[in-house]
């Protein structure tokens, strides 16, 4: 092999592994900038239950008395299909601040207690309705079983 191919074959390999370094390290995928935290649970709530059947309610426990979600959970009742959220701010991420929820006045809007970030609840994704959140609120699996459980699950 002649020494010039030998010396671009050396090049080659070097500004290959640099690419690599840098699409591996710099990369725009929510994997990497996703920083809120994980807590994998899967919580069980009895909809024939008066506390669980409202169009709106907050929840640390599940009934059998296991923690859910990083700093408890809410879930938005939209005509029989549930949408549950962390109570924890995605722009705090702090356990100090939770999201409240005015049941007496528009229960589809949460608000963080520490930024006054808004979200609404009235959708699938918890989408920021006023900030300084730039991220939607964090989302959980919902499903309903045959005997009327609520069943919402971390999925990881």
């Amino acid at each position: 092999m002649s020494a010039m191919f030998l010396q671009f074959k050396g090049r080659f390999i070097r500004v290959a592994i640099v690419f690599a370094f840098f699409l591996t390290f710099f990369s725009c995928s929510d994997a990497v900038r996703d920083d809120f935290p994980r807590r994998s649970f899967v919580g069980y709530f009895d909809l024939s239950y008066a506390e669980y059947s409202k169009s709106v309610f907050t929840a640390r426990r599940d009934m059998m008395n296991d923690l859910v979600g990083v700093n408890g959970i809410v879930v938005y009742n939209s005509g029989g299909t549930y949408y549950a959220f962390d109570l924890m701010c995605p722009h705090e991420k702090s356990t100090g601040c939770s999201l409240t929820v005015n049941v007496d006045g528009d229960p589809s809007i949460a608000v963080c207690s520490c930024c006054g970030s808004q979200f609404l609840l009235a959708s699938p994704y918890g989408e920021v309705i006023e900030g300084p959140s730039s991220r939607n609120l964090h989302v959980y699996e919902t499903g309903v079983s045959a005997n009327n459980m609520l069943v919402v699950s971390s999925g990881y």
